[in-house]
């Protein structure tokens, strides 16, 4: 079967040459295309020159156990959405949380029952293609967001979030080292929507904003620049504006569509409407471009 008329490709890692072959043909059966790895170390090899879809990982296998296979893949800028499915004889929770932490979506044990697998390889494909395109479209419109996992890890990063980290010379790798025990303490403690989070130890001040779960384990949060705070609070000042009005306004001033404003706001394109019938009463103007007019001939003066 051709790649591109499969329904994903699949890479399956093991040492068993037994379980490879019943997975392999019952995978095919069923449309996907498989590619096959005997140890941990095999499947970085294979990965570096094809991306897979999804990866079905044994756990314990020689040279390079599945656990440490899983981490160096989500190390990777490049595979960090790939979902990773474990398989395994073992079912201590021990090595299911193992298997989580090392950025595993979930688990299977062996022997593996078809049925089930398909299932929740069905739902995990459908998952990571969902996460890209919703993080395709944040990067399309210039969103400085993130994702980081419930123990406070990166698990992604827009391009316009490294460009804000990366001009107060913060790199890819320093993320997580800065942040991590600060995100972690703070995702404990349940935050509410649009609650924020002001980072630490700085060369400029940033506050986090939570905008809710991206993912099972993953958590959605907006970088926000405090010249973005600052200028969001003196348009409410001047207008009085709530804050989620200011919000609207802010994105507005910078020529955002509602869809757009929708997306980075976390809200309904409806929603946006409803915010602008009252920012527009409270500007005295009668439609957004006017709007849009008052605020940066506001913002220029100040």
């Amino acid at each position: 079967m051709n790649a591109l008329d499969s329904k994903g490709i699949v890479l399956v890692v093991d040492d068993s040459a037994e379980s490879v072959g019943m997975l392999n043909t019952a995978l095919i059966e069923q449309g996907y295309t498989v590619l096959i790895a005997m140890d941990g170390q095999q499947a970085l090899n294979i990965t570096q020159r094809i991306t897979p879809d999804l990866v079905l990982m044994d756990a314990l296998m020689p040279n390079m156990d599945g656990f440490e296979a899983c981490q160096l893949l989500k190390d990777n800028d490049e595979l960090s959405d790939l979902p990773v499915i474990f398989m395994t004889g073992l079912s201590d929770s021990e090595s299911v949380i193992k298997g989580l932490e090392s950025g595993g979506v979930d688990y299977l044990n062996k022997p593996i029952k078809l049925d089930e697998l398909f299932a929740r390889i069905k739902v995990h494909l459908n998952n990571a293609r969902l996460t890209r395109s919703v993080r395709g479209a944040l990067d399309e419109i210039g969103q400085a967001t993130l994702t980081f996992t419930s123990s406070g890890g990166i698990a992604w990063m827009s391009s316009k979030s490294k460009q804000l980290l990366n001009a107060i010379h913060i790199d890819d790798a320093e993320v997580s080292a800065k942040f991590t025990q600060q995100i972690q303490r703070w995702l404990n403690n349940a935050p509410s929507k649009h609650s924020s989070l002001a980072l630490q130890h700085l060369a400029k001040p940033f506050q986090l904003k939570y905008l809710g779960q991206s993912s099972p384990g993953e958590h959605l949060l907006r970088l926000v620049d405090n010249d973005e705070q600052s200028i969001r609070e003196s348009l409410r000042q001047r207008f009085s504006l709530t804050e989620r009005e200011s919000e609207v306004v802010f994105w507005l001033a910078r020529g955002k569509t509602n869809r757009e404003i929708a997306q980075i706001l976390s809200m309904s394109p409806r929603t946006v409407n409803k915010h602008l019938e009252a920012i527009f009463q409270k500007l005295e103007v009668d439609n957004r471009t006017s709007a849009t007019a008052l605020c940066l001939e506001y913002l220029n003066d100040h």
